[in-house]
């Protein structure tokens, strides 16, 4: 078992492997017991004799609770040391499960609370600090920030704060269970932990995101700092997924603490977050520093998510429409909707700029039953001049997981007198793989309604196909970054041709997206791709530019199942034909 090194003196970590009965104990946790690694081997025999004695059964309850339910556990109890005297402890930890119970084992910490175990103590460790690991909590490392500000401001002596988070902290939850995401919590807040100095603060800020300040840091030796502790992580601390071992990565974002003082808690927070997450969006497992670039890039979110309440007051929204051709002809057979902003200073702005503000802001719902109003009154309109093209509309993860989408979808279809076959609803791959579970019952409910149900951007995510065969799917729409390279690179042609090929198989209906040139589409036809859109054969448009005259649009169900085609072709007045 790997050792720890010194964090602070109160504060020890320890693991306990149930299989071989070994034990690890940080340097802070012998001098918590007043012992040595030279004088004392940390069996369960010996850690016993260390427990007072009136309060052994009640410890040893809590252990064997902790291991035959597999659940965290934490109890206070008095140590007798070799000298005689008593202290008191308040224990933590957590059962982490290995491969098919080979591995498992207890990982903790130990904190001597001696003279703080009366109740008014008890009560500010408890308001102060994690309930799962033993850190300082949100509210606690606020306090040591704004401290630290003032100091900064003081001395003129900058420092930095970090914000870590877990790559793919979902996915170890999803696969073994949260009781081993505790678990791994707590083995990840104490590697952290033991490599940091005793004048640095540590905190979980909840989930799997940790807080790390650095006092008198500049922003190169927190880079340096941060760097180390994601080797700490990754050689320190593992996840057994499918009987193997994985390391443990994160992705960090670092701030200054500046020495003008000009930051509060709270933004410089802000600030390290949207680091991290920038960290994130390239790949995960590195460091990145808050820098005047995301400094204007943060202001002009939050002038965004001003304005934008304003647009949706003053009607700058509007939607655009692109279409959805047939490749063996040509013509139409639907229209995505597209919202964009015009806004009055900063002219058209596009979905990209304005959306993930408002998704963070909780105004993507009214954004969206927009988009869907708007598009099924248009839908509607055009099937009333004789043009039957169905029309697409995006909707958010966060809708589909807090809003009654189902609800507002049939309300939506009934005030227009659509069809359901005539509306789409597009969810982008990705969404799929982080939220499948809570998305699915949200799909299924659309699904009876007749709504057909398209996966946007697909390819582009990294999990299992198996989603295609389990959700309500009808149409994947390839992503176009595979798309642009059709023509030049082989590799993204046999991922094009993979995908059509099992569409096929399973009945669903495939849109190539971004299709740009005349190649593109050749190499597209030639695989037997059926449908495209891009600007080779429009940019977005306003509805009033759109040329319903240059479309023979007849709607293309895609759900491979003759009985919806049938039922789709009499809601919309034309009869069936032999052979379907």
């Amino acid at each position: 078992m790997d050792g720890f090194s010194d964090p602070v003196a109160d504060h020890g970590g320890w693991e306990f492997a149930l299989a071989t009965r070994d034990a690890s104990w940080s340097p802070a946790l012998y001098r918590i017991h007043g012992v040595s690694p030279e004088t004392f081997e940390a069996t369960p025999e010996n850690i016993r004799e260390l427990v007072h004695p009136e309060d052994l059964e009640a410890y040893s309850a809590s252990v064997r609770l902790a291991i035959e339910s597999k659940s965290p556990f934490a109890v206070q109890h008095r140590i007798v040391r070799p000298d005689g005297e008593v202290r008191v402890v308040h224990v933590r930890g957590s059962y982490l499960p290995g491969a098919d119970g080979a591995g498992d084992r207890l990982v903790g910490t130990t904190q001597d609370v001696t003279g703080r175990e009366g109740d008014e103590e008890r009560l500010w460790y408890l308001a102060n600090h994690d309930s799962l690991t033993g850190l300082f909590n949100r509210r606690r490392l606020k306090e040591e920030l704004k401290r630290e500000i003032s100091v900064a401001r003081r001395t003129r002596e900058s420092g930095a704060v970090a914000i870590l988070d877990l790559d793919r902290f979902k996915d170890i939850n999803d696969t073994l269970g949260h009781v081993a995401g505790d678990g791994l919590l707590v083995q990840a807040g104490e590697r952290l932990r033991e490599r940091l100095r005793a004048t640095d603060s540590l905190a979980r800020l909840g989930g799997d995101e940790f807080a790390i300040i650095l006092p008198g840091c500049s922003l190169d030796e927190a880079k340096r700092v941060a760097s180390e502790l994601l080797g700490a992580l990754r050689t320190g601390a593992v996840v057994r997924i499918a009987g193997l071992e994985r390391p443990v990565l994160a992705s960090v974002g670092v701030a200054e603490i500046a020495t003008d003082g000009d930051r509060s808690p709270d933004e410089l927070l802000v600030e390290a977050d949207l680091a991290m997450y920038r960290g994130k969006a390239a790949g995960g497992n590195c460091v990145e520093v808050f820098d005047e670039e995301m400094r204007a890039e943060l202001a002009d979110r939050v002038e965004v998510e001003g304005q934008l309440r304003d647009a949706l007051c003053s009607d700058q929204l509007t939607v655009h429409y692109q279409p959805i051709v047939s490749l063996a002809d040509g013509n139409a057979i639907g229209f995505e909707a597209l919202v964009r902003w015009n806004h009055p200073h900063r002219g058209l702005v596009s979905a990209a700029k304005f959306i993930p503000v408002a998704e963070q802001h909780g105004l993507i719902g009214e954004i969206g039953r927009f988009v869907l109003d708007d598009a099924c009154a248009r839908a509607a309109a055009w099937r009333h001049e004789g043009t039957n093209a169905y029309v697409s509309v995006n909707v958010s993860p966060l809708e589909l997981v807090r809003d009654s989408v189902a609800e507002t979808v049939r309300a939506a279809l009934a005030r227009t007198s659509l069809p359901p076959p005539l509306l789409q609803v597009e969810v982008t791959e990705t969404s799929l793989i982080d939220d499948a579970s809570k998305i699915a019952p949200a799909l299924g409910e659309l699904r009876k309604l007749g709504v057909r149900i398209a996966i946007d951007d697909f390819g582009g995510g990294t999990s299992s196909l198996g989603f295609l065969s389990a959700l309500p799917i009808d149409v994947i729409k390839i992503d176009r970054m595979f798309v642009e390279g059709l023509v030049h690179r082989p590799d993204d042609r046999a991922i094009v041709a993979a995908v059509i090929s099992l569409a096929d198989e399973l009945g669903l209906t495939v849109v190539a997206e971004g299709v740009e040139d005349q190649g593109q589409q050749s190499e597209l036809r030639e695989l037997g791709c059926r449908f495209a859109q891009g600007y080779l054969y429009a940019r977005p448009v306003p509805p009033e530019k759109l040329s319903l005259e240059a479309y023979s649009a007849v709607v293309q169900p895609g759900v491979g199942d003759p009985s919806v085609i049938r039922e789709f072709m009499r809601q919309i007045g034309i009869p069936a034909r032999m052979g379907v």
